[in-house]
């Protein structure tokens, strides 16, 4: 399945399409090689990194917009991360992570990239996250970086307990895992016009 950041999508539509005459527009992002997506968990004995398959984000992703006034509305640019992609370090973290997930019965995290706002010199990402059957939205600042690819940065902070999941216990409730945890993107994206 095609995978990418739904949030850094939206920033890298924002620069691309600055000063275009605006009407419904495709086109096909793609993930660069150096590209970096990962989560940042806590507990009260180790923290730990789930770090996201790059090969998974190699293919391009279509994406359908519009502009209203300085915003960016979409149309399509919905993405999917495979839960199983992720990989925390160890078979036992990677189990509980399944575990916390919902794998068996949710295998994907569902991003939807709903609106880009620029405001001064700011841009946030309006998006929608899907996590175990359980949606949210989000509004995330996004960091854009001109350069030979488009880099889009940032960090989307979660609880997973707004998506109806309890954090794990491990050794009869010794080790305790936060129920915060850290989205971090670093992605180098191309755009493409898809006609």
């Amino acid at each position: 399945m095609r995978t990418i950041s739904g949030i850094s999508i939206l920033f890298i539509l924002v620069l691309f399409c600055s000063g275009m005459p605006f009407r419904e527009q495709k086109v096909l992002i793609t993930i660069g090689e150096e590209s970096r997506l990962y989560l940042k968990g806590y507990s009260n004995v180790r923290n730990f990194t789930c770090t996201y398959d790059r090969e998974l984000l190699a293919e391009a992703v279509p994406v359908v917009f519009y502009r209203e006034g300085k915003r960016l509305l979409f149309k399509k640019a919905g993405l999917l991360l495979e839960n199983r992609g992720f990989d925390c370090g160890g078979r036992g973290i990677n189990r509980d992570f399944h575990g916390l997930l919902k794998t068996d019965e949710y295998p994907e995290i569902k991003l939807v990239l709903k609106e880009i706002i620029p405001e001064k010199e700011n841009i946030h990402a309006r998006v929608s996250m899907t996590i175990g059957g359980e949606q949210r939205d989000y509004t995330v600042p996004v960091t854009l970086e001109n350069g030979r690819a488009l880099k889009c940065s940032g960090i989307l902070p979660l609880n997973i307990r707004d998506f109806g999941l309890q954090p794990p216990k491990k050794m009869l409730g010794i080790i305790v895992v936060d129920e915060k945890i850290d989205i971090y993107f670093d992605l180098f994206l191309q755009v493409a016009d898809a006609g």
